[in-house]
């Protein structure tokens, strides 16, 4: 099996979910680090559109979205479990307020006192390059980038949900950690990572102390590379990873057919190929890139639409 390959950059939350995972499981990887906004050339040499981090790379297969990665670090690396069968309901109902609990935890880490810690850490001139793309990712989605209100009314009473249920157990779901953990602890760190606004979350004692036996997991055993090796890599690996599910054909589009794929929240930007699965939970297609050669995207089933190209 080819090794798992990360494009992320360390400031990216969503990048901290799967990084903490590798942790939990032990993992070695290769990290690739992309740029904080566009452009990212060769993040989508790879995955033809998609530009949000962080991408999971294994040889040729690409895989977007977290909630795909989930599943397959879980089938690849089975131990521990992220979705054990006693807790599948409940992990799916923690990765559902998922972007609620991150659309909370973005307004709160952007109040002055965050700002400032995140404009020491980027630069004037970086800040404002950054400000302008998330503007554009929010273009065209159903979701709207979340404001100072959002925060207001949503921090607190998610903070104190998780803070009151970890006082009953280790872990969200029982004695160990779960999907349901990862799905809650990134924008947690996102706040806990701000020197400017940590001390927000400083009156939920349960939830600080989860928070501490998340981070112990680390982030598994990284290795940097460039993008240019990860380009190579998907272009000299024959093999394909297994489709995650059987066949169940999309309304109106055919296995075979040409298509385009984008999300439907935000970070809209459509990818185009040649559909060669589908199933309940992953939409596949196959592209051809000057550099990267043949490779396969793989896109979760929910939050993505597909269209005849």
């Amino acid at each position: 099996m080819s090794e798992l390959v990360l494009h992320h950059y360390p400031l990216s939350p969503y990048s901290e979910k799967i990084r903490a995972i590798f942790g939990l499981k032990g993992l070695a990887w290769k990290s690739v680090i992309t740029p904080v906004q566009m452009p990212k050339p060769d993040l989508l040499a790879l995955t033809g559109g998609y530009r949000k981090a962080p991408v999971l790379q294994i040889g040729r297969d690409i895989y977007c979205d977290t909630a795909l990665m989930v599943r397959v670090i879980d089938r690849l690396y089975p131990t521990p479990p992220l979705l054990p069968s006693a807790h599948k309901a409940s992990c799916a109902a923690f990765a559902a307020i998922e972007q609620t609990l991150f659309f909370a935890a973005v307004p709160t880490v952007f109040q002055p006192a965050g700002l400032k810690v995140l404009m020491e850490r980027l630069g004037p001139d970086q800040m404002a390059r950054f400000s302008a793309d998330r503007a554009q990712l929010f273009t065209g989605g159903s979701a709207s980038r979340p404001g100072p209100e959002f925060g207001k009314t949503h921090f607190l009473p998610l903070m104190n949900a998780l803070d009151q249920q970890l006082q009953a157990s280790p872990f969200l779901l029982g004695d160990g950690p779960t999907a349901a953990d990862f799905s809650a602890f990134h924008p947690v760190w996102f706040i806990r990572n701000n020197a400017g606004v940590a001390p927000l979350l400083d009156p939920f004692k349960g939830l600080l102390a989860w928070y501490a036996r998340m981070t112990a997991f680390g982030n598994g055993q990284p290795t940097e590379i460039s993008a240019d090796d990860a380009i190579a890599l998907a272009r000299a690996t024959p093999a394909l990873q297994a489709p995650d599910g059987p066949l169940l054909e999309l309304e109106g589009v055919r296995v075979g057919s040409d298509v385009t794929v984008a999300a439907t929240d935000y970070g809209v930007d459509p990818v185009a190929g040649r559909l060669i699965h589908a199933s309940v939970f992953e939409i596949v297609i196959k592209r051809v890139d000057d550099r990267a050669g043949e490779v396969v995207v793989h896109f979760p089933r929910a939050g993505f639409k597909v269209k005849p190209a």
